[in-house]
């Protein structure tokens, strides 16, 4: 089956993206149709069969029809979505300038200044520029509504402007006529006002997110090398990598990155992998072992390797397709609002022309004045202000209180992720552990000589080029140790060195060194620790015994208990071998442990703990993290990781203090919990008062509410959602 994606510009709200999926469905040539609002992409695939270009003009004209745009993804590039989120900003700032005259103007301190009559003209004036110029794509979203019948957050708020605003400069332009109605002479500009730039606010906010996904797969793609060096005829050549052919010799310099996959056919060198497997120490490369795409040559040698997998066939393009699929992908949330207003803003139309015709034709004198006096009344205790503002300050206050705290959060959705987290997922090197291999056992046969010996073994290790030497000789730096050069230095490849050092013998390596000088091992030098091992000889005996390993973070075990102590299931998936991940696990009591993954397998791994119908949260640091925190329910970054696991990611932890991802759940649980609130203090006066706007009292010997009246009760829900969000603020103390 064939699948056309487009990229779909105009999309204001996930209800947007809902009415272009079901309105599409309805093709007959249609099998699946998906629409991800933060990417701004529509995905459908077709039916056996059927014809892709016509098929496809008919999806590009039902998405017209609804007020949107598509656009082929080869036809155009993406708007910068940092435009949309400056011009929310920009918007927000100068409706508020105009929104606070209207305020002076119609409350304080300049009301009925200089006279009510210019006033209002005043009023109607400075109002004009936010309703048809920066409130402009609501009223659109109004007229769509009706054409259409799809409404959405914007539809809410253009109903509820237009509704105010029309009202106003009915009494404004024609006051004796609308008094003579029965109207009540009172206008609602500086409602209007503030109703649409607050709405801009929060939608500033939102486009922040969808800018952040976006990031994760540009800074994917800046890992990718653009040229490359083909050896021919013991010449280099520079050529575009996309004119790589499988077979072709490259030869990749010093500090260098592989353009693709393949396997060395001359020289050795180190190679940082650090992007596969998260692992910090380079990894030696010689003749016949496998090189992929994206990662740096970390040795001083120059390396020629020859090309096995090009183009999309590359380990960096597989990293990459994953992360486009699991952000592609349709979350399982939508917003609260957007949901409600499905069914609201019918509902609140039928109610509110219900109303005009039942007092027009069973109302008392004066009908016209009733009538419509009725009716502007349920449309403006029905404007969504505290429906707008439910989500948005509850996110504002959220985002703020975490910033203080080391926690960066991209916007509302990844709020509501974090409400029913059942699993989480953690790497371990950079994310449970330091991520910088040190020294983190050392046994000597005579404390007192520590220092010494320490001396003599550094002043050695300085000379080699195995990763292990860095972590030795750092310490000897952190210790103000006096380097000098060891009389002899020999490199025994594959087992360490053999040096003399101010009229000693030392051999420093592995346990196969020392066993081929015939040194035997010291019982009494055991090391507790897991990780690489240097063994230390001089003169023939065993004198020191070395562990060069991942040091575990400070609060990581105290963090992880709490997660379990929440009833969230703790995994640990990382690179590593399995005999270190095993032992870390167990160290830091784990639930589970999955070793040796390389990055896809990550993500397959959280796939299938959601095809269980788990709700799954990861922390990772590394661009081999990127495919699993994409895949995830809900992902943070370490902010001392790279760049690719933070644009990923939902959450950055600053600092890469673990127990900041704990923090999150607990503020996300409760923001959740105090937006949910904000819905239900929103609408309760929408259930409550509408009717009482409707005049339902009034049979019954009760007062008919006049549009002042429901203004109040407008402003006051607006008042109760802000005050209950600014309770955010103690959760995080």
């Amino acid at each position: 089956m064939e699948k056309i994606d487009l990229k779909i510009e105009g999309m204001s709200c996930a209800s947007c993206a809902s009415s272009i999926e079901s309105e599409v469905a309805k093709l007959s040539v249609i099998e699946n149709a998906q629409v991800n609002y933060a990417m701004e992409t529509g995905s459908f695939l077709l039916k056996e069969g059927s014809d892709s270009k016509d098929s496809l003009l008919k999806i590009e004209n039902i998405i017209a029809d609804l007020g949107f745009k598509a656009l082929e993804k080869s036809e155009n590039q993406p708007k910068d979505s940092s435009v949309k989120e400056r011009d929310n900003f920009y918007k927000f700032v100068i409706g508020l300038i105009f929104s606070l005259v209207l305020f002076s103007l119609a409350m304080w301190p300049l009301m009925g200044w200089p006279s009510p009559k210019i006033n209002w003209y005043l009023q109607l004036i400075f109002c004009s520029p936010i309703y048809f110029w920066i409130g402009f794509k609501f009223q659109l979203s109004l007229i769509r509504f009706l054409k259409t019948g799809h409404s959405n957050m914007n539809t809410l708020v253009g109903l509820g402007t237009s509704a105010a605003f029309f009202y106003s400069c009915l009494l404004t332009l024609f006051t004796e006529k609308a008094i003579s109605w029965g109207l009540v002479p009172t206008v609602y500009f500086e409602a209007v006002g503030f109703i649409i730039s607050f709405i801009y606010l929060g939608q500033y906010f939102e486009e922040k997110a969808k800018k952040k996904t976006k990031e994760a797969l540009n800074s994917l793609f800046k890992l990718t090398e653009k040229k490359a060096l083909i050896v021919r005829d013991n010449e280099t050549v520079e050529v575009d990598v996309s004119q790589l052919r499988v077979g072709d010799i490259i030869r990749v310099k010093s500090g260098g990155s592989f353009p693709v996959d393949g396997k060395v056919v001359k020289g050795e060198t180190t190679v940082d992998e650090s992007m596969v497997t998260g692992e910090p120490m380079l990894v030696k490369k010689a003749l016949g072992d496998t090189v992929v795409a994206g990662t740096i040559n970390g040795g001083n040698n120059p390396i020629e390797f020859e090309a096995k997998k090009v183009g999309k066939d590359t380990f960096l393009s597989q990293i990459i397709h994953s992360v486009e699929e699991a952000q592609n992908s349709k979350p399982d949330i939508q917003k609260y609002a957007d949901r409600i207003s499905g069914v609201f803003v019918p509902t609140v139309i039928v109610f509110a022309f219900l109303t005009f015709f039942v007092w027009f034709f069973f109302g008392p004198s004066p009908v016209w004045g009733n009538s419509i006096s009725n009716l502007i009344a349920v449309l403006v205790i029905a404007c969504p202000c505290a429906l707008g503002l439910a989500t948005p300050t509850a996110v504002v206050v959220a985002t703020g209180n975490a910033s203080l705290k080391g926690i960066l959060i991209s916007g509302g959705e990844v709020i509501e992720r974090a409400e029913k987290i059942d699993a989480i997922v953690f790497d371990k090197t950079g994310t449970v552990t330091v991520g910088k291999p040190v020294i983190i056992e050392e046994a000597y046969e005579d404390a007192a000589t520590r220092t010494d010996l320490l001396r003599a073994i550094s002043s050695i290790e300085q000379f080699s080029e195995h990763p292990l030497s860095k972590a030795v000789v750092q310490l000897a730096i952190t210790e103000k140790l006096n380097l000098d050069e060891p009389d002899l230095f020999e490199t025994v490849k594959g087992k360490g060195i053999k040096a003399e050092f101010e009229g000693g013998e030392y051999l420093l390596g592995n346990e196969a060194l020392l066993t081929d000088c015939h040194v035997l091992l010291n019982d009494s030098l055991a090391v507790k620790e897991m990780g690489s091992y240097i063994f230390v000889a001089r003169d023939g005996l065993h004198v020191a015994t070395l562990v060069v390993g991942d040091e575990i973070k400070e609060n990581s075990l105290a963090t992880i208990s709490a997660f379990k102590e929440r009833g969230i299931i703790t995994w640990m998936i990382t690179g590593d071998n399995e005999k270190v991940a095993n032992f870390v696990g167990k160290k830091l009591g784990i639930d589970h442990v999955l070793a040796a993954a390389l990055p896809v397998e990550k993500a397959e791994k959280i796939k299938s703990l959601q095809d269980q119908g788990l709700k799954v949260a990861m922390v990772g640091d590394g661009i081999n993290d990127a495919p699993a925190l994409a895949q995830a329910d809900l992902s943070m970054a370490m902010g001392t990781g790279t760049d690719v696991a933070m644009n990923t990611a939902d959450v950055t932890l600053v600092h890469g203090d673990l127990k900041r991802a704990l923090d999150f759940l607990v503020l996300g649980q409760g923001t959740m919990n105090i937006i949910k609130q904000n819905l239900f203090l929103s609408l309760i006066y929408n259930v409550l008062l509408i009717p009482i706007a409707a005049g339902v009292l009034v049979p019954f010997g009760g007062p008919m509410m006049p549009p002042v009246l429901a203004s109040v009760a407008m402003a006051l829900s607006s008042v109760s959602v802000v005050s209950n969000s600014l309770r955010i603020r103690k959760i995080l103390v």
